[in-house]
């Protein structure tokens, strides 16, 4: 999976992981968030390497699908963008409040 790619899963998983199972989660953390390998998730979780894989495909399919049905990181980006251009024309106090808004959608 190429860099690019684990950024989008892990944005994703920020949030659409509450959706996912509690194990799914904790892979999928552990894996994109803390760069865990699949070996040292596998003996945490006691399970197989190839089980690990397994499990964080079908979690990485769900985020994806659920990216792709709701596009909630999709639309925060978008007015993320349209915000800072809409600052550049803006007074300072009219920059620190719409900063604020690209801080909140950025959270």
């Amino acid at each position: 999976m190429e860099k690019k790619d684990r950024l989008f899963i892990s944005i994703y998983n920020d949030y659409y992981g509450s959706l996912l199972t509690q194990y799914q989660r904790r892979l999928i953390d552990g894996y994109y968030n803390l760069d865990m390998s699949l070996s040292e998730l596998a003996e945490e979780n006691g399970i197989s390497p190839q089980g690990v894989r397994d499990a964080l495909k079908r979690a990485e399919k769900q985020l994806i699908a659920y990216e792709e049905k709701l596009g909630l990181a999709k639309k925060s980006l978008e007015i993320k963008d349209l915000l800072d251009d809409v600052m550049q024309d803006c007074s300072q106090e009219q920059k620190k409040k719409l900063s604020k808004i690209v801080d909140i959608l950025v959270d």
